[in-house]
């Protein structure tokens, strides 16, 4: 039987136990299951249809960086490892592959290496785990998370045993790959170093292990800094939104369900009835389950959570089970193997769902977007398709058709890495097709159906990319905004590049207010054509009454101006914003 270190009351398996447990008599050689899992994911990889952000993350991928404007770089890193000597979803996806068989191997390893009978029942535990078969071949950010998620306890349990300076170099090492997958990492840090935290601040090796993290991750701040922090900015401000009870009530389904509903009960029983007191490593693993589901428990007041936000616990948890199922409480060993062994049955359907061919199956397949994006390359013809609030629509085009997209962003969608990058400059003055939200007040437009979304079309002549353009109060903006009062608006505006006012996709400007509570509105300002933007001009002037709006909510608000194309809301970010007051 297998044991850890530092238990104590530990049972012995009868002969009755033994008997009622269904787990596999025959020796297995661990680097059998990884070779199985390593094919079964190359399979899957190669033959299950992309999720929209996978193709983000290629895009990244195609533009190798020390960040992005979500995300750090792991993930692009990974992509790169395949997509330019692979075919399709299993080049973009190979380092992935490869990611999560390495993060399979170092489970093995937080297990203390489990042989014979345990090992039959280490391997259904962690197959049985949700997240670790999604990330097993889906590239995103939490595959590389998952994998130094593992390595980080690998060496932080090393390092609680023995605090050496090697081990703390080690240990550093780590911490730099966590937040270089993703920044969840932050908190496994913190909430795994808590409860020893004044021991470890009077351990030299745990210095060497956060300055030595900290220096690894420099270039990536670095590359924050160089543009404005904008992950941070997002991430920190870019998710408040107006509290709904709901929020709370998806969060807490989501975490009864996403980690195997089948084990969960085993889970609770573990964590009330296996308190690990003398046991470092598994103090700290119980310290970062409870401190993670409460953080995330938290954000839900200021907006929806996505269930893969959790994922790493996974990782606490099988070990946490595993250690009391092979200590304490041997009794559930049958019970906790038939119940993966469910688990796997129903993940393997639901991954030959993923794999089987449209035509075979009775309802939609789910992130079926080839033939979408097929129709609307026969639609563009040779001209590149800009889309409007969908980098998701955008990069998915691109990659199944090989043809250019691109996006644009304006004030009712978020920025994204499409808005740091400059390559849309190429598509300025060209014609293009416009895939515009199904609100876009175009008569002209032909409706188009995605996958899930409906939309429109148009064909657009001389159409004017005006990213990187600065809109700027040429005299201060008065404190106090009254209703139904003129307010003179006089703007000043540097110009990248030559805008055509005789564009098929006039411009208009407008004046947005944003609230405290996420509502933003906007109106235009007159007049609606700009005249002075005759070709080859850098710099414009503005100046004209506003009247305030009667209906403007009162209170504080910030405000700022921004471009729009016709028929759509105005662009994000062409101005600062300013603080005011409605009266």
């Amino acid at each position: 039987m297998h044991t850890f270190p530092g238990k104590t009351n530990q049972q012995t398996i009868s002969p009755t136990n033994f008997a009622l447990m269904q787990i596999p008599r025959k020796e297995i050689n661990p680097l059998w299951l990884l070779i199985g899992w390593l094919t079964v994911n190359l399979i899957q990889a190669a033959f299950s249809p992309l999720d929209a952000d996978e193709t983000y993350y290629w895009m990244y991928a195609g533009d190798l960086a020390w960040g992005y404007f979500d995300h750090p770089p792991a993930v692009a890193v990974l992509i790169a490892l395949g997509k330019d000597w692979l075919p399709g979803s299993l080049g973009l996806r190979f380092g992935h592959v490869l990611a999560s068989t390495a993060m399979m191997a170092a489970m093995w390893h937080l297990l203390a290496k489990p042989q014979g009978k345990m090992l039959w029942l280490a391997a259904a535990l962690v197959f049985a785990q949700p997240f670790f078969n999604v990330y097993g071949f889906i590239a995103t950010p939490d595959g590389p998370l998952l994998l130094f998620s593992v390595l980080y306890l690998l060496a932080y349990r090393r390092f609680l045993s023995a605090p050496s300076i090697t081990n703390g170099a080690l240990w550093g090492l780590t911490m730099a790959g966590l937040l270089y997958s993703k920044y969840h990492g932050v908190m496994l840090i913190f909430f795994t170093v808590l409860p020893y935290l004044f021991w470890l601040l009077r351990q030299p090796g745990a210095w060497v292990a956060a300055l030595g993290g900290a220096a690894l991750f420099a270039p990536h701040l670095w590359w924050q800094y160089s543009n404005d922090y904008p992950s941070f900015r997002y991430h920190l401000s870019g998710r408040d939104d107006a509290y709904e009870l709901k929020f709370t009530l998806e969060y807490l389904l989501n975490q009864l369900v996403i980690f195997s509903p089948l084990l969960t009960y085993h889970y609770i029983l573990t964590f009330i009835r296996d308190r690990p007191e003398t046991e470092r490593f598994a103090v700290a693993c119980r310290w970062l389950v409870i401190g993670f589901l409460i953080f995330f428990l938290y954000t839900t007041t200021k907006g929806g959570t996505e269930a893969q936000w959790t994922a790493l616990l996974s990782i606490p948890l099988v070990y946490l089970l595993f250690r009391a199922v092979t200590g304490r409480f041997i009794v559930w060993q049958s019970r906790v193997f038939n119940l993966s062994i469910i688990t796997i049955g129903l993940l393997i359907v639901a991954r030959l769902l993923l794999i089987a061919p449209r035509e075979a199956l009775p309802f939609s397949k789910p992130f079926d977007h080839e033939p979408w994006t097929k129709e609307l390359a026969e639609r563009a013809g040779d001209r590149p398709v800009m889309v409007q609030n969908s980098y998701r629509l955008a990069s998915l085009y691109q990659f199944y058709t090989g043809k250019p997209s691109w996006t644009f962003t304006d004030v009712e969608y978020r920025l994204n890495q499409y808005d740091l990058w400059t390559a849309d400059a190429a598509f300025h003055d060209q014609e293009v097709l416009v895939l515009g939200q199904k609100s876009w007040d175009n008569p002209q437009g032909i409706p188009f159906r995605t996958q899930t979304r409906d939309m429109l079309t148009a064909n657009v002549d001389n159409f004017q990319v005006v990213k990187g353009i600065r809109l700027e109060p040429a005299t201060a903006l008065p404190e106090v905004f009254s209703r139904g009062k003129e307010v003179n608006v006089e703007l000043s505006a540097i110009i990248p590049r030559s805008i055509r006012t005789d564009s098929g996709l006039p411009l208009r400007l407008f004046i947005i207010f944003h609230y405290p509570d996420g509502d933003i509105l906007y109106w235009k300002l007159r007049p609606e054509n700009f005249t002075e933007l005759s070709s080859g001009e850098r710099l414009f002037t503005y100046g004209a009454p506003f009247v305030v709006p009667t209906d403007l909510p009162a209170g504080a608000a910030e405000v700022e101006f921004g471009l729009g194309y016709t028929g759509m809301p105005p662009l994000r970010g062409e101005s600062e914003r300013f603080e005011i007051v409605v009266e």
